[in-house]
């Protein structure tokens, strides 16, 4: 298993957070250099969950209310009716566009790629796992079963079998 901390960082909305934790796999997190939560998705995680945010093997950073939002930003967030966690997040971003943002939330997805940001989901998190030799590729492989189960996820059934898929034919399971 991967003993050396990733250099990179994220911002992450609520989404992967919580579903991560409802796959038993929050310890993923452990692995970016820095884990930053706008205030506004720590509370949308705490109302969900009871996460323990004091995990010292997670360098969790809570980042206070965001500045105004400024265009074109605004308007984005505004036209895909983003939620104030994601305008949180997308605004550290356009302060720090080197952190890779973790969302799961299509609209927020599709404004953070639009602005030219890098951006990743639960599943994504979770395939990274295999290539950081941090689980198994049939662990990885059975917290993504469980996925319409024991998480909120709300993805295409079409699309899961289709990452399984790859996944079972990439490794060889």
């Amino acid at each position: 298993m991967a003993k050396i901390r990733s250099k990179i960082s994220v911002v992450c909305d609520a989404g992967p957070i919580i579903h991560l934790d409802e796959l038993g796999c929050l310890h993923l997190m452990r692995d970016f250099e820095e884990v930053i939560l706008p205030d506004e998705v720590r509370a949308e995680v705490l109302e969900h969950k009871l996460i323990d945010f004091e995990d010292e093997d997670v360098r969790w950073i809570v980042a206070q209310p965001s500045l105004p939002v400024e265009e074109p930003l605004r308007t984005m967030c505004r036209v895909f009716s983003l939620d104030a966690g994601e305008v949180a997040a997308l605004s550290i971003l356009v302060k720090e566009p080197e952190l890779v943002f973790l969302t799961d939330d299509a609209a927020a997805r599709l404004v953070a790629a639009r602005l030219g940001y890098r951006v990743h989901g639960t599943i994504g998190v979770l395939i990274r796992a295999i290539r950081r030799a941090l689980m198994h590729p049939s662990e990885v492989l059975d917290a993504l079963n469980r996925i319409p189960s024991e998480s909120s996820l709300h993805i295409r059934l079409s699309l899961l079998r289709e990452v399984i898929s790859n996944v079972r034919q990439e490794f060889d399971l």
